[in-house]
């Protein structure tokens, strides 16, 4: 016993795999890949369905698909369906992004059962400039009944891609065994066909209904000559329709028939291919409630009888389908537009309207509505001449109607604002004579102050027609004419803003630069070339960029009494120091390395001169010192330079003393300042009884020199000399100011003192030169001497 229940169990698993291998081996699913030029990439989608044997004599749709390749983490989806039966399978194929070409899909079937498989994608196309990489898919069977229809749609995601029909072919004659096995020929085996024995016989056959696809699915008894059509039903002996549809049941079991418009008197006639054959007709759709009513009104058509009825014919007339009728306006400029008129629902007899009283205009439409379907007929498009008309001008904040009318009567106009398809009635109503006497009339409304979308709603008050005229006015033009104005105002706006900005702005810089500052002594320390041109390089800067009157030895002309050359160095010196402290400015002695030494020859001299007055005669000697260095300057200052000034020492002298009295005031030095250069002399020594003055090194401080040398204090009554009150604008700004003026201020030096400096180089390495010379010269004449000496 255990040995045949191990055969069994065996045999089972035998059969298992087998069955397995078969079916794995009939569903494969082949993709390869290869590349087409790019000009054929238009006609890339292809589906095509053919009818084969398997190797079990089973009669399969082998299904060959050409398409773009799938991107990575897309999901494909193939659906078979055999219409007239249950037999249907979904194919799902998925690349995921694994990097080795492997394209995983799954199988699902009609009994939900799964089969999941692993599919490398064979390539044969290589990356090409011009080429395109395009996928190739094979699905071998795909088991149907012979004379069934099968289809095949193809989606990515909820995009239909392409779709496909085939009519599954009889193979009996390739499967039969007669000819498999190589016997003796043999006649194909067909089911036996049924004929009519009198009139009254009719083809079996069933019919559903695919509602959303719109089609009828007809599937027959094998062994039948048959006719099919579609028809409408609308008297109970007959339906009229279109051509028939011969099929050999044989070779066709089922059959689609598509239609076009989903109504209830759309039915299906079959009969036989004979002669006066009985005909069968089916009628699906006849009680069933049908999803809206679109068909229905795109089916049907008006028809004016004369000038006071209107006839609707629906294409298959029922009780159930009531439409309500209204009247509507249509819009010259979008004429897909109809907007409703208020109060216009005709009145229906046997689906008659009535229209004697309707405005007859060309643009006056009839809108027919039923379950949430529409659709305008216009039956005055041609044929009738209006009886008055209305123009509508756009004007400034107003609209300007004008009536014509060829008999009398009273009209209304009213605004209205456009919301969607509907226009809202908004204002009040206008009325409009036209006597007999008179056939032309205007009125104008006022707009809101606040307006867009408005309308106007113009009709015939009495006697009273249907329908309403909306007339809605262009305002392109206006607009564009209103946007053009204002842009241009905004910019003369902007550009006068700009203007006064600029002005403003400028007349306060000038007035900050340019208003009276504290007045400024400068005085040279030294003959050096690089030290005079760096102060008047200073002086120059603050005269140009902050207005400041600048007083300079070497500027003091003689052209006026009060000039150096008539007063002379020291009284010029103690003159100017006395205005400009008045004045409240400022005397800047620029230090250098000679005015240290000359500083301390002059307190020695004040030191002498002092004890002179104590001893009388004891310091005679040390004041004949002190006069022969005011009267000779050093011959440091005088060789190193040629041409130096003959002035330079007195001035100088002259400066210190009213320095040193300043120092010793009541003011402690206020209103002095000593200025030294970067790069000549700035590290030099200051002598400890100066260093009560203030100190300027230059260009690093200059932001705060120019800050000193800002306008006078304000007093109660404001600025004297100042203009506009600057010294009421805010402090930011003037610092702002100062801290710009300073940068172009230290520019300006910066390139004096560099210039200076190569010049003073160049100078000395020149009076090097000579001294060597001199020297040498000096030497020859040595030797000259010595060799004319006689021998002692």
């Amino acid at each position: 016993m255990p040995g045949v229940y191990a055969f069994l169990v065996l045999t089972l698993q035998l059969a298992h795999l087998s069955v397995a291998f078969e079916m794995t081996r009939k569903n494969v699913l082949k993709i390869r890949e290869h590349c087409v030029d790019n000009d054929k990439k238009q006609n890339l989608l292809r589906l095509k369905l053919s009818t084969v044997l398997s190797s079990s004599m089973d009669v399969c749709v082998r299904m060959h698909l050409r398409m773009e390749p799938l991107s990575d983490n897309k999901t494909l989806q193939i659906e078979f369906t055999e219409l007239g039966t249950n037999n249907s399978r979904n194919i799902f194929i998925e690349k995921r992004h694994n990097g080795n070409g492997t394209i995983w899909w799954e199988q699902l079937f009609k009994d939900h059962r799964k089969v999941d498989v692993r599919c490398p994608v064979v390539s044969h196309c290589s990356p090409e400039a011009g080429y395109t990489p395009v996928w190739t898919l094979k699905f071998e069977c795909f088991n149907a009944q012979a004379g069934y229809m099968v289809y095949v749609s193809v989606r990515e995601l909820s995009n239909t891609l392409i779709t496909a029909s085939h009519i599954v072919n009889h193979l009996t004659e390739v499967a039969s065994p007669c000819n498999h096995l190589h016997f003796s020929p043999c006649l194909p085996v067909y089911p036996k066909s049924r004929s009519p024995e009198d009139g009254d016989t009719v083809p079996v056959y069933n019919v559903t209904v695919d509602i959303l696809a719109k089609r009828f699915l007809v599937t027959m008894e094998a062994g039948q000559q048959v006719k099919a059509r579609l028809c409408f039903k609308n008297l109970q002996w007959e339906c009229t329709g279109g051509q028939p549809l011969q099929m050999n049941t044989d070779l066709v079991r089922a059959v689609s028939l598509n239609f076009s418009h989903l109504v209830p008197c759309m039915c299906v006639q079959l009969y036989y291919a004979a002669l006066d054959a009985k005909r069968d007709t089916a009628c699906p759709l006849k009680d069933k409630i049908l999803p809206g009513g679109g068909d229905v009104l795109s089916s049907s058509s008006v028809t004016l009888f004369g000038s006071s009825v209107l006839k609707w014919k629906p294409l298959c007339p029922s009780a159930q389908y009531k439409p309500t009728v209204t009247l509507c306006w249509q819009q010259q400029e979008n004429q897909s537009l109809c907007v409703p008129a208020q109060n216009s629902t005709l009145g229906e007899t046997d689906l008659k309207y009535n229209v004697s009283q309707v405005d007859k205009h060309a643009h006056m439409c009839v809108k027919f509505s039923l379950n949430g379907s529409r659709r305008v007929f216009c039956p005055f498009s041609s044929g009738f001449v209006s009886k008055w008309e209305v123009t509508v001008v756009p004007r400034l904040r107003r609209l300007h109607v004008q009536l014509s009318s060829s008999v009398p009567a009273i009209f209304a106009a009213q605004l209205c604002v456009k919301e969607g398809e509907v226009c809202m009635a908004n204002g009040n109503v206008h009325p409009v004579l036209m006597e007999e006497d008179s056939r032309q009339g205007e009125l104008s409304i006022r707009l809101p102050l606040l307006s867009s979308g408005l309308c106007v709603q113009v009709w015939q008050a009495a006697p009273a027609l249907l329908g309403r005229r909306t007339i809605c006015p262009d305002y392109t033009h206006r607009r564009l004419g209103l946007i053009l104005a204002i842009s241009l105002a905004f910019l003369v706006a902007i550009t006068t803003l700009a203007i006064l900005t600029y002005s403003l702005i400028k007349r306060k810089t000038s007035v900050w630069r340019c208003a009276e500052r504290k007045p400024v002594l400068l005085v040279c320390s030294s003959d050096d070339v690089a030290h005079v041109a760096a102060v008047c390089a200073l002086a120059s800067g603050l005269q140009e960029e902050l207005c400041v009157d600048v007083r300079l030895a070497q500027w003091a002309h003689s052209s006026t009494q009060a000039s150096l050359a008539h007063l002379g160095p020291a009284p010029w010196l103690y003159g100017q120091c006395q205005v400009v402290q008045q004045a409240g400015g400022m005397v800047l002695v620029a230090w250098s390395a000679d005015a240290q030494r000359a500083f301390v020859q002059w307190r020695e001299g004040q030191v002498d001169e002092r004890e002179h007055r104590c001893s009388g005669n004891l310091g005679r000697e040390k004041m004949s010192k002190k006069e022969e260095w005011k009267e000779k300057p050093r011959e440091g200052w005088v060789e190193r330079v040629r041409g130096a000034s003959s002035v330079m020492a007195p001035v100088f002298n002259a400066a210190l003393s009213s320095l040193w009295a300043g120092l010793h005031s009541e003011r402690r030095g206020k209103g002095f300042g000593l200025v030294d250069f970067q790069g000549l002399g700035a590290s030099c020594y200051v002598p400890k009884d100066l260093r009560g003055i203030r100190r300027y090194c230059l260009p690093r401080d200059l932001c705060s020199l120019i800050h000193e040398l800002d306008l006078k204090e304000c007093g109660p009554g404001g600025v004297k000399g100042t203009i506009g009150g600057w010294c009421c604008w805010p402090r930011l700004f003037s610092k702002a100011l100062s801290s710009w003026l300073s940068q172009r201020l230290a520019q300006r030096l910066e390139e004096c003192l560099s210039q200076a400096d190569v010049r003073a180089r160049l100078t000395s390495k020149r009076m090097l030169n000579l001294s060597l010379r001199a020297d040498s010269e000096n030497n020859v004449k040595l030797k000259q001497k010595k060799t004319l000496l006689p021998d002692s």
